[in-house]
């Protein structure tokens, strides 16, 4: 005889769901199918545990994506039905999608047809042009958050969804996204614009029509360096018409600037032509069992009911999925669903995975964590009052006068670390003080009314800008920063020409000199040496016993000084490697450099989790 299963059943306000229906999970969420008990639809219910939430920017990535799903009013837009909190938990009501995600789809048939990618395809770009209309980007846009509903595409999964004004900064600070499918600009923390969905959308439309993404690497770094390096390759089988692969190469422009915006998208010539408005067959798409996060075997658990108020003006907490540095960045496929690997787990080393590659999935989309950094003016000069007038040009000196000012902020921290050896650090400290005098001498020429040295930084309408007082008030604070600066490196040069163990290397005595030509071999060689000091900072740290330590708590008061310098370090490489890639085009460096957010000298906010996120990136 058997006996009868004991279900137990939630209710929240007119909507309920059982617990043994779980179709969803994450880190701090778990997502059940459920039922509007009035209309009898059935509904998807995600829950929130609130305990599970830790920082505040989780209670940030959820207000905005509850503020993003009630902004929304679009067919290809999950909707939200209702937002109800507890002490305990948020819970967030949408429609229940039946027949799994895109995803999914493209494992089964291994790629679709040019006819049925394009309607998909369609229906994305009308979500992403609500999402525009209503000054959202999404930031995690990919095949496994496009949801089937009888047989209409859906896009979902609005935890990383965020209001335009607010994604660069928010961007630089917390790098969200999946790699596969992020922008070289996300992926090198330059921020997440628009540009940035345009190119994910691209990613998504080049593997529904061949099966795999554009871009792959056996890590971040190799991904990174395979965008900017190879080009876009568009195999010849299956063909395509020259409308997609036109469509494919404007989403896909390395240089944001020149890559296709959203309001253009719809317009292009792909989507222009009349296709047909149905979708795909439904008999395509089985239900599954998947509803915005991955799946995992629903456990044996009951919980009692609940009395739930409703509350409209408070906001919930999403999980921050934390990017591990070890994931394989290659085109995955045949993946089994698996619990969510937590930040507590992201301690090994970078390694390869297995020749068996699989399709990436939700559960792998972790968030890389990065250290906030502010703008201060230096200590000593006033800040310059910037008249909005020229914007370009402003930005440009602003740069370069930003640049300096880490480095000469940065050296004296930098001067009392004690982790370094002297040797290295003298060098180092060399070599900053050098950048920054190359840099000055440009921003002098720049501002010297007695100099009539050509327009060397590539300023716009440079004899007009001449007449305007932002011009005037970087002309006053450079000629102070010239005369600070240029007596902080003819020390340094003396300093490190006396030394006798300094002009045994070759390489760097060829760069003791006042030689204040800009070049990359000078960048490539101060590179080798930040390496250097980086590996001996690491080795520091590797011999520090930090087991069983909160990743989420502060470093110790006596480690800071060195995470700082391993921090700054890191920054000081990757805005080098700007200064390469933008060698003659001050303009891009000063778009893309970001060199405002390098000059806060405090470690405030470095835990020891963002101390390991440092120790294996990019380097």
């Amino acid at each position: 005889m058997y006996r009868r299963q004991n279900i137990t059943r939630k209710q929240i306000d007119h909507y309920s769901y059982i617990l043994n229906e779980e179709i969803g999970r994450g880190f701090s969420s778990k997502v059940y199918k459920g039922k509007d008990d009035v209309s009898q639809e059935p509904v998807a219910v995600k829950v929130i545990d609130m305990k599970m939430i830790k920082q505040s920017i989780h209670s940030q990535l959820l207000k905005n994506e509850i503020n993003a799903l009630r902004s929304f009013n679009n067919k290809n837009i999950m909707k939200l039905h209702d937002v109800f909190q507890t002490q305990n938990n948020t819970y967030i009501i949408t429609e229940y999608c039946d027949s799994g995600d895109l995803n999914n789809y493209i494992r089964k048939k291994g790629r679709l047809d040019e006819q049925e990618a394009t309607r998909i395809l369609q229906c994305v770009v009308s979500a992403l042009i609500e999402m525009n209309k209503k000054g959202f980007i999404h930031r995690d846009i990919k095949p496994a958050n496009i949801l089937i509903d009888h047989s209409i595409p859906k896009l979902a999964d609005f935890g990383f969804a965020v209001p335009v004004h607010e994604a660069r900064v928010q961007g630089r600070n917390f790098n969200v996204g999946t790699p596969l499918y992020m922008s070289p600009q996300a992926l090198r923390q330059q921020g997440h614009t628009e540009q940035g969905d345009v190119w994910a959308v691209g990613v998504v439309f080049y593997e529904m029509l061949f099966g795999r993404t554009p871009f792959n690497g056996q890590s971040e770094a190799a991904l990174i360096s395979n965008i900017m390096n190879q080009p876009l390759h568009l195999p010849s089988h299956p063909q395509i018409s020259s409308a997609a692969k036109d469509f494919i190469r404007q989403c896909l422009t390395v240089d944001d600037g020149r890559r296709m915006r959203v309001r253009d998208m719809a317009n292009h010539q792909l989507l222009r032509q009349q296709i047909s408005p149905s979708q795909p067959q439904q008999q395509q798409y089985p239900r599954q069992q998947q509803q915005r996060q991955a799946i995992t075997p629903p456990p044996n658990e009951q919980q009692q009911q609940q009395r739930v108020k409703r509350s409209l003006s408070q906001g919930g907490k999403q999980e921050i999925r934390y990017r591990e540095n070890k994931e394989n960045y290659h085109q995955q496929q045949n993946q089994q669903p698996q619990k969510p690997t937590q930040v507590e787990n992201n301690r090994q080393p970078l390694q390869t995975q297995q020749q068996n590659v699989q399709r990436s999935t939700s559960q792998q989309q972790v968030q890389k964590h990065y250290i906030k950094q502010k703008t201060q003016p230096a200590e000593d000069i006033k800040p310059i009052g910037i008249i909005m007038e020229c914007k370009v040009n402003n930005d440009i000196l602003f740069t370069q006068v930003n640049f300096c000012r880490f480095l000469y902020k940065f050296s004296s921290s930098l001067l009392q670390c004690k982790v370094i050896s002297t040797e290295v650090k003298d060098k180092l400290l060399f070599l900053m003080g050098k950048n920054i005098a190359i840099k000055i001498t440009k921003l002098n020429q720049i501002t010297d009314k007695e100099n009539n040295q050509p327009n060397c930084l590539q300023l716009e309408d440079f004899i007009s800008y001449k007449k305007t007082d932002s011009y005037q008030k970087f002309t006053q604070a450079i000629t102070e920063y010239n005369e600070k600066y240029t007596k902080y490196f003819d020390k340094l040069l003396k300093l490190c020409s006396s030394k006798s163990e300094l002009q045994k290397d070759t390489t760097f005595v060829c760069l003791l000199n006042q030689d204040f030509t800009e070049t990359e071999t000078f960048y490539r060689i101060t590179q080798q040496y930040i390496k250097q000091s980086l590996s001996e900072i690491k080795n520091y740290f590797r011999q520090q016993n930090f087991q069983n330590i909160n990743l989420d708590s502060p470093i110790a008061e006596e480690i800071q000084l060195p995470g700082y310098i391993l921090k700054g370090l890191s920054n000081y490489y990757l805005l080098l490697q700007k200064a390469i890639e933008y060698l003659k085009d001050y303009r891009g460096f000063a778009r893309y450099a970001h060199t405002e957010l390098m000059t806060d000298k405090s470690s405030e906010g470095l835990s020891y989790g963002i101390l390991e996120q440092l120790m294996v990136r990019l380097l």
